[in-house]
C-alpha cells in the first residue's frame, strides 16, 4: 500500500501537528518554503492529469474533505514523517512506517472498538433477504452472514488476467503486479450482478515504472519492496525505448503527477521495457533515490553509445536524441511550483547511468458509481444500505493519476461509508447482531 496521501493544507502549524514529535522542529525544512496547497490547486492538478471522463462533483467533494479527514486520522493515532529525498512537487510528508503501518494502526483501533476481522472469508456474492437485510455468501464457516448495511471496500480486477485482457488489452495479460494476487474483481462482479451501476474508465489502470527485479506479485507485508523499486526520478534525465527513441515528456509535469502515465506507456513499447538515462551531474547531486544507485540491473557507461550497446538499445537513435536534447534547450530540470526560472536539462557529463524499468500494475480504474456520501447507485439512484470505498469506486480517473489521491479518496469515502452504514443500521433496528465485521 502507498505511503502517500495528497491533501489540501494551509500553514506550518497544521503540518507540524501531523508529524512525529521528534520531527516537529524540522517543519520549516520539510516544507521548504511552501505555505499551502489549496483546494483549488488540488482540483486543478487532479482534473488536468486525470482527463475529462471523471465524476467532477465526487472529486470536488473528496478534496473539500481531505484536510478534515487527515485531522481525523491524526486524532485516531496516525502520524506522518518527512519524505526522504523528496522530488520537486512531492507531497512533503508520508505516512509514518508507510501504508503497512497505517493499516496495522487501523486494525488495532478497529478491534479495540469492538470490531471483528474474519480472515479467509472471501465473499462470492450477496443478495437481499425478505426483510431487506443483506445476505453475504461465500465459502467457510462465517457464511451465510447477514447485515443491515454493507460497505464494499475491496480492490478492482488487477489480478484477474482474463479481465485485464478484456478491458485493458492483450499487452496486460502477463503484467507484474505491485500488489497481492487475490484482487480478481469478485466483489465488483457481485455488486454489478446485484444491480450496482458502474463508473470510470474500464480501459485504463494505475501502473508505474519499476525496477527490473519487481516480482510477479507481492503478498501482504511486502509492499515496502515496491517502494524501493520505484523509479520516479525520470524528470532529471530522459526516458527511451529499446529503439533509442524518447516516447514520453519527462519534464512536462512533476513526477508524482506523471509517473502513472509513464507506467502506462511503457506497456506499449517494444519488449514492454524502457530505460532512464542520467548524466554524472545528476548522480553527483544526490537527487536520485537510493534504489537507483543500488539497482543491480543499472549500467554505468563512459559514453551514450557504450551504455546503449550494453543494454541492447539502438545506439544511433539514442545518440541523436541526446544531441537534440542538448542543442534545443527546450527541456528543463524539475523546479517547485511557481518558479519562473528553470535550468535547461542536458545530458553532457559522463559517466552516464542507464536504469532499465518495467511497468508494475497497481489497480484498475473501472468500478462502481457512488454518490458523494459513498452510497452505491443502482439504476441511477442510491441503493439503500449499500456503500463503497477504495479502489472498487469508479469515476475518479480517466487517464493519468495524481500521486496520493487514491488513498486520500479511500479515507474520505471510507469515513463517509462507515458513518452512513452505522446510521443506517441503527435506523433500521440493527437486527442481525453481527456487529462491526470486516472480511
Amino acid at each position: 500500500m502507498t505511503k502517500t496521501m495528497r491533501f489540501s493544507w494551509r500553514g506550518r502549524e497544521f503540518m507540524a501537528g501531523l508529524l512525529r514529535e521528534s520531527d516537529r522542529g524540522r517543519v520549516d525544512e520539510i516544507l521548504a518554503g511552501r505555505s499551502e496547497y489549496t483546494d483549488e490547486q488540488y482540483l486543478e492538478d487532479w482534473l488536468r492529469i486525470s482527463g475529462d471522463q471523471v465524476d467532477v462533483a465526487l472529486i470536488e467533494s473528496i478534496i473539500r474533505r481531505s484536510n478534515g479527514t487527515i485531522a481525523w486520522m491524526r486524532d485516531f493515532g496516525q502520524r506522518w514523517a518527512p519524505r526522504p529525498k523528496p522530488l520537486p512537487g512531492d507531497v512533503p510528508v508520508v505516512l509514518d512506517g508507510g501504508g503497512e503501518s497505517m493499516q496495522h494502526r487501523n486494525f488495532t483501533e478497529f478491534e479495540r472498538l469492538g470490531g471483528t476481522v474474519l480472515y479467509d472469508s472471501t465473499v462470492t456474492g450477496f443478495g437481499r433477504t425478505a426483510d431487506g437485510r443483506f445476505l453475504l455468501r461465500g465459502p467457510g464457516t462465517a457464511f451465510p452472514l447477514f447485515a443491515d448495511a454493507l460497505v464494499l471496500a475491496s480492490a478492482g480486477f488487477e489480478a484477474n488476467s482474463r479481465m485485464r485482457v478484456r478491458h485493458l488489452g492483450e499487452q496486460w495479460r502477463d503484467v507484474k503486479l505491485r500488489g497481492v494476487p487475490f484482487n480478481d474483481g469478485g466483489p465488483l462482479a457481485a455488486a454489478i450482478e446485484f444491480g450496482a451501476d458502474t463508473a470510470g474508465s474500464w480501459a485504463e489502470c494505475h501502473a508505474t515504472p519499476q525496477g527490473m527485479t519487481l516480482p510477479d506479485y507481492m503478498l501482504p507485508g511486502q509492499m515496502h519492496k515496491s517502494h524501493g523499486l520505484a523509479r520516479y526520478a525520470f524528470p532529471w534525465g530522459v526516458v527511451v525505448n529499446r529503439e533509442g527513441r524518447r516516447f514520453f515528456d519527462e519534464s512536462g509535469e512533476y513526477s508524482n503527477l506523471s509517473y502513472v502515465t509513464l507506467g502506462q506507456q511503457i506497456m506499449n513499447q517494444p519488449g514492454r521495457i524502457a530505460f532512464q538515462v542520467f548524466d554524472h551531474k545528476v548522480v553527483e547531486s544526490g537527487v536520485l533515490p537510493d534504489g537507483y544507485l543500488g539497482d543491480p540491473d543499472a549500467v554505468i557507461a563512459h559514453s551514450i553509445e557504450e551504455g546503449a550497446r550494453r543494454l541492447g538499445i539502438d545506439a544511433e537513435n539514442l545518440v541523436a536524441e541526446v544531441q537534440r536534447l542538448n542543442s534545443d534547450g527546450n527541456d528543463s530540470i524539475p523546479g517547485e511550483r511557481g518558479e519562473t526560472t528553470r535550468t535547461p536539462k542536458r545530458l553532457d557529463t559522463p559517466p552516464f547511468l542507464f536504469v532499465p524499468v518495467v511497468s508494475g500494475l497497481t489497480f484498475t480504474y473501472g468500478g462502481l458509481s457512488v454518490t458523494t456520501g459513498a452510497e452505491v447507485r443502482g439504476g441511477g439512484e442510491p441503493i439503500s444500505g449499500l456503500y463503497a470505498a477504495g479502489v472498487i469506486v469508479g469515476g475518479l480517473y480517466h487517464h493519468g493519476y495524481p500521486g496520493g489521491t487514491g488513498l486520500m479518496a479511500g479515507a474520505v469515502l471510507g469515513r463517509a461509508a462507515g458513518t452512513a452504514a452505522a446510521e443506517h443500521a441503527i435506523r433500521t433496528g440493527g437486527t442481525n447482531g453481527a456487529g462491526n465485521i470486516a472480511g
